[in-house]
Parts: structure tokens; C-alpha cells; sequence
């Protein structure tokens, strides 16, 4: 096919040649400019690959420290349905990031023409904001606190308020929380809103009923730590943990030491996951809406690399506690 003049495709993107020949020379996919000159030159009956520019507009890239974790999986299948609905595609990465490796991280980005980062990794505010100097950030299930970068998130003291609350109202006295590290923001949340239900219910925080475990969820320290604290002279009546994995791990050990759920300990979740549905006893959890989360931040992060005047607020979305067996007396 005869190419179309760069004065024709110019006039029809509404654009000067000189943004033409820029276009066509060194494509932006998520440029504005880039595609209206790809969109006039589909309309003009051309082939915009004929210039070098795909239909497909880039590569967004998901990173989270641990996307083995059953948790990620529907966040990243939401997200990677918007994407693909605007014509991106979605990458799924496994990093930590960390001061020291943040310019290969970034410089990995530079490497596959990425457009864009979905982050649910802890970071600090410098650390995102050193990223999203050079490509445009979106946190998900995580946030910066006092950076410019938008997340989206649940509200998990809220959360964790409601269901120490709840499980204060059944008589529980001794209530013990497994927790992730307080390097994420969601443990720090969810701490803070650990010691407020404690303190509204007028129970004593104990140090010794509230444990950390590694940064990628380790089920032997988090199995020492359950038999440890199952094994006290005064062990806990109740046990909220951060995730519906870590729950199914307690009611194991639980199991294993003679004690019955809920008879003898009570047992919280947190996601509303499949293991929440197939343990024995099943378990009572809170759920987050995790493809909302994938969603959201998708979209958000879109915005921010198609209108340069865009800036999204942030978003905290609403949880609910289910109630199952592992509650129940």
C-alpha cells in the first residue's frame, strides 16, 4: 500500500508534521500525540505497523515480592483484563525492591519499553517516588504514606478493628495476632487496628500474643511461633491472623497439640480465599474485594498514562467479615 503523506496524517490527527515524523521516528505507545497519529493513519485507510506503530500500546508491568502468594493471583487477573482492554499487556514480576536495586529495576523498565508499574511491594516514600520519576506508579494493597503516588488499598484497621471487636463480643480475653512485618503497610494497619479493639474492649495488650512473621510468609517460623504460643502456660482463647493461609496453618497446629477449633481456640482469617472455604473447620475471615483491588489500579494507572493533567485520588475500599466455623461455639 502507497504510504500516506506525513501532511495528510497530520492534518487528520490534528497535529503539526514535525509530531508526525517524531511519532514514527522514536513511537511512545503512550504518548498522546503517538496515538492520534496511529489513529489518523487508521482512519485514513493506512496500516499504522506500516510506521512502526503497533495497535498494542505497551507493556505494563505487576510487581509484587511474592506473586506465588494465592493472594496476588485474582489481583493480577482483574488488572490484566483492563489492560488488555486498552490495548496493553500485562507482566507479572517477582522483586523486591529496595533502595540498592531500584535503578536495575528501573532500567529493567527502560529495557521492555514498559509504560507503566502496578506495585504491591512495600516501599517507602522515596523509593516510589524515585520510580515514578521515570515511569508512572499505581500501588496496589500497599501505599507510600506522604509520597505523591496513588494506591489503592482496603481499610485494614478498620478491618482488624472489626474482627478482634467481633471476637471480643464472643468472651475472648486473650487475643493473639500473627502478623506480617511491619515493613508493609497493611501489618501496620492492621496492628494499629489490633490494639484499638483490644483497648475498646477493655483488654490488655499482651507483646507476648502478638507475633511477626517473615516477609514472604514463612510457614515454619509462623508454625514455631503457633506452637509456641499454643504450648504457654496461658495460651490464647482467640487468634487473628493476616491470612486465610496462616489460619489453615493454626488450625493445623491446633489439631496437632489437642486443642479444638472453636471449642478450645477461636480462629480469624483475613482475604476470603478458597483455603478459607476448604479447611476443617472452615474459617471465618474478612473479606477484601482483591479483584476490585487489580481493577482500580489498572484503571487508575491507565489515566495517568494517557492525560498528563490527570492525577486520580487514591482509594480505600470497604472489607466485610464473613462469619464461618471456626467461629462458631
Amino acid at each position: 500500500m502507497k504510504r500516506l503523506p506525513y501532511r495528510e496524517i497530520a492534518e487528520k490527527a490534528g497535529v503539526s508534521v514535525s509530531t508526525v515524523y517524531r511519532a514514527v521516528s522514536v513511537p511512545d505507545p503512550s504518548s498522546q500525540s503517538c496515538r492520534k497519529v496511529r489513529d489518523a493513519i487508521s482512519a485514513l485507510g493506512g496500516n499504522p505497523m506500516d510506521y512502526g506503530l503497533s495497535d498494542r500500546r505497551g507493556i505494563i508491568v505487576f510487581v509484587s515480592p511474592y506473586p506465588s502468594n494465592p493472594f496476588y493471583a485474582p489481583i493480577i487477573a482483574s488488572a490484566r483484563s483492563v489492560v488488555r482492554s486498552h490495548g496493553y499487556v500485562l507482566l507479572a514480576d517477582d522483586e523486591d525492591i529496595m533502595p540498592e536495586t531500584v535503578e536495575d529495576f528501573i532500567a529493567m523498565l527502560s529495557d521492555i519499553n514498559a509504560s507503566g508499574v502496578i506495585a504491591a511491594n512495600p516501599m517507602g516514600r522515596e523509593l516510589a517516588e524515585t520510580i515514578d520519576k521515570s515511569f508512572p506508579v499505581v500501588m496496589c494493597s500497599e501505599s507510600a504514606p506522604g509520597s505523591s503516588v496513588p494506591f489503592v488499598m482496603v481499610d485494614n484497621e478498620g478491618a482488624a478493628f472489626n474482627a478482634v471487636r467481633y471476637l471480643a463480643s464472643l468472651g475472648c480475653r486473650r487475643i493473639a495476632m500473627l502478623n506480617g512485618p511491619s515493613s508493609y503497610r497493611y501489618a501496620i494497619d492492621r496492628f494499629a487496628g489490633y490494639r484499638r479493639a483490644l483497648e475498646e474492649s477493655g483488654l490488655a495488650f499482651q507483646p507476648e500474643y502478638a507475633a511477626e512473621i517473615g516477609s514472604h510468609m514463612d510457614f515454619e517460623m509462623a508454625a514455631a511461633v503457633l506452637s509456641g504460643m499454643l504450648g504457654s502456660a496461658e495460651p490464647p482463647d482467640a487468634l487473628f491472623c493476616v491470612s486465610d493461609s496462616l489460619a489453615a496453618l493454626a488450625i493445623h497446629i491446633a489439631s496437632e497439640r489437642g486443642l479444638r477449633v472453636p471449642d478450645d481456640i477461636i480462629i480469624m482469617g483475613f482475604d476470603d480465599g478458597d483455603v478459607s472455604k476448604m479447611a476443617t473447620p472452615s474459617i471465618s475471615t474478612i473479606r477484601q474485594p482483591v479483584g476490585k483491588l487489580g481493577m482500580l489500579a489498572a484503571e487508575i494507572l491507565i489515566r495517568r498514562m494517557e492525560s498528563e493533567d490527570d492525577i486520580p485520588a487514591s482509594i480505600c475500599l470497604d472489607t466485610e467479615l464473613i462469619i464461618r466455623e471456626s467461629t462458631r461455639r
